[in-house]
Order: structure tokens, then C-alpha cells, then sequence
């Protein structure tokens, strides 16, 4: 298996991982929601015996369940029954001097309620503890993992194995009752949760929920428009509750989720303003861009007048070069203006004269007498044909192509509204609840 993840994936890190070496027996509560993909990893980075918690749902094929039983995962079925069967192997493993795998509940508690996130780690931390009247020496891990998405610029695969939390600490309650240790035990595995050692800094996040605003608007108004005879505006329109909670949760539960949707929110801005840009400089290009002869007259000097500039700029490659080595290419210069060009004529000239000599030298004073006078005329075009680059050529390629950048960030906002809409979706399904 780590053999496989090292030829197929990116690089795995496991942090602070020898603290829990230390350990005999531990539970690892992990603030990812669980996945097959995500157990794999945590069986392949750490190098002691591990067994996964995970719905049966989430095991996919024949494959999918020959790796689960040959690295020795639970698998269960949802059900208070089916629990009690769970409970046990947890136990048997923890009483083993093993280590289990439970990840985070899919049902967050919300702020008043009892805590949901970390249930089934503390469920089975304080049952373990409680069959062995406390002399386990059982430790909760809490663990935060950084999951790069596939077109995420991140590179590292990272595992933080947080300081870890002792629950005997919480079997004391004032009624003895397991159900309240749980939940004092839970609520602070959440706290940890929520303290992911990946979440993104609160005022990033805060600017990633309002350019998801923003993206949102713009894909529904563009809709609106596309509408005959619609009226209404999305002034005034905000971001439903359950997607700014659902941003809050991606935080900390699947920091590298958020940090992908990120990348790909700040390649769409950077692509409209690249494309705003370029729109602008054609709009103030002035009238000759809007007719079709000017246009056309433009390519076809940049065609046509490439060889005679080549050649200029072939005549001129020494003239250039020393010019550039004396500073005097560059206009901040501090040398007073009329002695700067007078330096620059008189190289210019000392070039001329010497390149003269060497043809006629070379070629004869024929090819010379013709070589001379081609020397200012191709210097002239290719001072010519700089300008018709930078001030037409391009004008007229950025407003060629101005439809088809359009349609490249259109496609892109459409992508990724879609991409949010489905997990959005999921996430609904998961909870329960509309959006």
C-alpha cells in the first residue's frame, strides 16, 4: 500500500507522530468526514496496526472490500445493534495494544446542542476505558490531515497528530452516567476539531465567502438576463445561512477541499480581471480598431514587414548591445539629454562606418555602396515595426481574441458553480436538510 501511494500520489508527512509511538493503545479522532481514500492513507503513513472505522456504504466493489478485510477495517452498518457488535471489535483492538481509526461523525452539532462531531471517537475511547475499569492507559488522539485535491497547487500530503487527550480525565461525572462522559469528552475533541492545524486564516475566510457571493451573483444574473422580459435584480441577495455554515465546517473539516475551491475561485477572478483588462484597452483603442480596413491593414504589415525588420534588427544587433552596455538604451538616465544622444549618434555612426568597412572588405565597394544606405532605412522600419507590435499588433490580437477569453472565464465561473452546487448537494443529503 505505501508502495502504491508513493508511485501514484503526492508525498505523505505524518507530524508529530512520535508522540503517539509512545503509546500503547489509542483512538484516533480524525476531523475529516470519512472515506475509503482517506482510511488508505492513515493505514499507509502510519506505521504501526490500524483499524478504520467505516460505513459500509463508503466500501465500493469487490476490490474496495478485499483491501478493507486484508488491513483489518471495521465495517458496520448504521444501528444501535449493529453498534454493540462495533463497540466490541474496538475494544478487542484497544485491549490489543492496537490502534483505532474513527473518523468524524457527519451530523455537526450546532452551537447550544450537544456535540456530534467527535461522538463515536469518545463513544469508543470511554466504553474501551470502562470494561478495563480505567487501567487501559488509553490515549485520544486528535488528527488533522491536509488532502490535496487533484487540480490543487498544493504538494504535500500532511497528517498532524495533535496533542493527545486522556479520557479518564472525563469518566468522572456527578451522575456516573456514560452518555454525559461522552459528550464532555466530545465536546473537546470538537473544540480540537475546530482548531485544524490546516483551517484557513478567519479573514481569508471571510474573503473566500464573500468572492463565493460574488461568483454566485454573477452566474445568476447572468441567467436572468438571458431571460426574456425578466425584471427582477440581484441587488439586495446574500448567501443562504446553511453555505456560509457549510464554508465554516469545509474549514476544519476538509481543509484542503476549501483550499482547492480557493485556487480555482482566485484563477476565475485573476481570469475576468486578465479579460476586463484587455477589454478596456481595445474600447480605448480609438476608431481605427472598430473598422475592418485598418484591421486588416495591420496584419498584413506585420506579415509582410517581418523580413525587412529581421534584417534591421540583424544590421543592428551590435548597435543595440553597445548601447545597451553603455546605459544609454534606458531613458531614466541621468545624463543630461542632449549629450546622451549625441553619444548615441556618434556609436551609432562608429557601428555604420565599421560594419561599411567589413562589406567592402569582404564584398567589394559595389555591395558596399548598396550596403550603406540600407543601414538607416532598416533601422528606421525596424524602430517602425516595434511600434506597430506594441501599439497595433496587439490591439488588434487582444480584440481578435477578446470573445474567446470571454467564453474561456464564462466557462470557468460555470464549472465552478457547478462543482459547488453538487457538493453542496451532498452535503445537504448528508444532513438532511434542504438549501
Amino acid at each position: 500500500m505505501r508502495l502504491w501511494f508513493a508511485l501514484s500520489f503526492r508525498k505523505m508527512r505524518l507530524l508529530h507522530g512520535e508522540s503517539m509511538a509512545a503509546c500503547a493503545s489509542a483512538v484516533l479522532a480524525v476531523s475529516n468526514l470519512a472515506s475509503f481514500l482517506d482510511a488508505l492513507i492513515l493505514v499507509a503513513a502510519i506505521g504501526r496496526q490500524v483499524h478504520c472505522l467505516l460505513e459500509r456504504k463508503l466500501i465500493r466493489g469487490p476490490l474496495g472490500g478485499l483491501l478493507a478485510r486484508g488491513l483489518g477495517m471495521i465495517v458496520w452498518e448504521p444501528g444501535e445493534k449493529n453498534w454493540r457488535s462495533v463497540a466490541e471489535k474496538c475494544c478487542g483492538f484497544l485491549a490489543r495494544n492496537e490502534v483505532v481509526v474513527a473518523f468524524a461523525d457527519p451530523h455537526p452539532g450546532k452551537a447550544g446542542a450537544p456535540a456530534e462531531l467527535a461522538a463515536t471517537a469518545a463513544s469508543i475511547a470511554l466504553e474501551a476505558e470502562a470494561r478495563h475499569s480505567g487501567r487501559l492507559d488509553l490515549v485520544v488522539f486528535p488528527v488533522h490531515m491536509f488532502l490535496p485535491v487533484e487540480r490543487s497547487q498544493s504538494s504535500e500530503l500532511l497528517i498532524y497528530i495533535d496533542s493527545p487527550v486522556d479520557p479518564r480525565d472525563y469518566r468522572a461525572s456527578p451522575d456516573g452516567d456514560l452518555h454525559s462522559q461522552v459528550q464532555r469528552l466530545a465536546a473537546v475533541l470538537e473544540d480540537r476539531y475546530r482548531g485544524n492545524a490546516f483551517r484557513v486564516q478567519p479573514e481569508d475566510l471571510k474573503q473566500f465567502v464573500s468572492d463565493l457571493e460574488e461568483i454566485l451573483l454573477a452566474d445568476l444574473e447572468e441567467d436572468w438576463v438571458s431571460r426574456a422580459n425578466w425584471k427582477q435584480k440581484v441587488e439586495g441577495f446574500q448567501l443562504s445561512g446553511f453555505v456560509v455554515d457549510w464554508v465554516e465546517q469545509l474549514d476544519y473539516l476538509n481543509p484542503g477541499r476549501l483550499v482547492a475551491l480557493r485556487e480555482a475561485l482566485d484563477a476565475w477572478r485573476e481570469a475576468r480581471r486578465r479579460w476586463s483588462l484587455r477589454q478596456f484597452e481595445v474600447e480605448g483603442a480609438g476608431a481605427w480598431l472598430k473598422s475592418l480596413l485598418p484591421r486588416a491593414w495591420v496584419a498584413f504589415e506585420t506579415v509582410a514587414g517581418f523580413p525587412l525588420a529581421l534584417y534591421g534588427l540583424i544590421n543592428h544587433l551590435v548597435v543595440l548591445l553597445l548601447l545597451h552596455a553603455a546605459g544609454l538604451l534606458s531613458r531614466e538616465s541621468h545624463r543630461d539629454p542632449t549629450l546622451a544622444w549625441v553619444s548615441r549618434a556618434l556609436l551609432v555612426l562608429g557601428c555604420y562606418t565599421g560594419q561599411i568597412l567589413v562589406v567592402a572588405h569582404l564584398l567589394g565597394r559595389a555591395w558596399a555602396g548598396y550596403y550603406a544606405p540600407s543601414l538607416p532605412l532598416s533601422g528606421a522600419y525596424l524602430w517602425r515595426y516595434a511600434w506597430l507590435l506594441s501599439h497595433r499588433t496587439r490591439l488588434a490580437f487582444l480584440a481578435l481574441t477578446l470573445p474567446v477569453q470571454a467564453t474561456k472565464v464564462r466557462r470557468m465561473r460555470k464549472h465552478l458553480v457547478a462543482e459547488l452546487n453538487g457538493i453542496l448537494a451532498v452535503q445537504a443529503e448528508t444532513l438532511g436538510v434542504p438549501h
